[in-house]
């Protein structure tokens, strides 16, 4: 509970911020928090980016493992919208990723970030995002993640749901595969609350919450 408020706390800093830049620059502001649990692991992230017409940028954040002290990831970069159409959209973005705390090793790393967004229909549609940890120093290693390959359906004005596929490579290791629920609460102004259910190595389970807004 701790770590899910600390997340919105910084959420809320973000959009307060974002809002000030928005008002002198006509840009659209995202804010992005998530929060998954696991036998007592955490996970987290936050995220905050500005939209001005087919260009992302800034687009900075944080991700933390387990203790916060032990491993942190901070990231920061830029991209575009490359296409936007009534069935297809794609974005791409590349960030600089430095990892920080005693379990890190320094190691820091270039991210070439890709989304792809579908719309099948006005109720049926989905999202995968895919990016590779590439090393710029020693202490780094190649690392591949589909974050998300998503198929929902839109049950009207309030709520979504469908299932997904997730995985993660890590060096010459296999794929571990991730599949996952999902329910989406539309809260309007609010912004949107997403909730997983997803099965990680070793037959754990992992409970997400994922919380997005935009706003100009």
């Amino acid at each position: 509970m701790r770590t899910f408020t600390t997340i919105l706390t910084l959420a809320i800093l973000v959009a307060v911020i974002g809002t000030a830049s928005a008002q002198t620059n006509n840009a659209e502001n995202f804010v992005i928090a998530r929060v998954g649990l696991r036998n007592g692991m955490t996970y987290s992230l936050i995220e905050g980016f500005q939209q001005r017409g087919k260009a992302i940028y800034p687009d900075c954040g944080a991700i933390t493992f387990n203790q916060p002290g032990l491993y942190r990831e901070v990231f920061c970069g830029a991209g575009a919208m490359l296409l936007n159409s009534k069935h297809l959209t794609v974005i791409e973005e590349g960030y600089i990723d430095q990892a920080t705390g005693p379990q890190s090793g320094g190691a820091t790393y270039f991210q070439p970030w890709t989304f792809v967004g579908y719309r099948l229909t006005k109720k049926v549609g989905g999202e995968t995002v895919y990016f590779p940890y590439i090393p710029l120093n020693k202490a780094a290693r190649i690392q591949h993640v589909l974050e998300r390959a998503t198929m929902e359906y839109d049950l009207g004005k309030h709520f979504k749901a469908g299932g997904g596929y997730g995985a993660y490579k890590f060096g010459d290791g296999g794929w571990d595969n991730k599949p996952f629920l999902t329910t989406t609460v539309k809260a309007g102004k609010l912004g949107n609350f997403e909730f997983w259910l997803q099965r990680v190595p070793g037959n754990h389970a992992m409970a997400q919450i994922r919380y997005a807004k935009s706003w100009k």
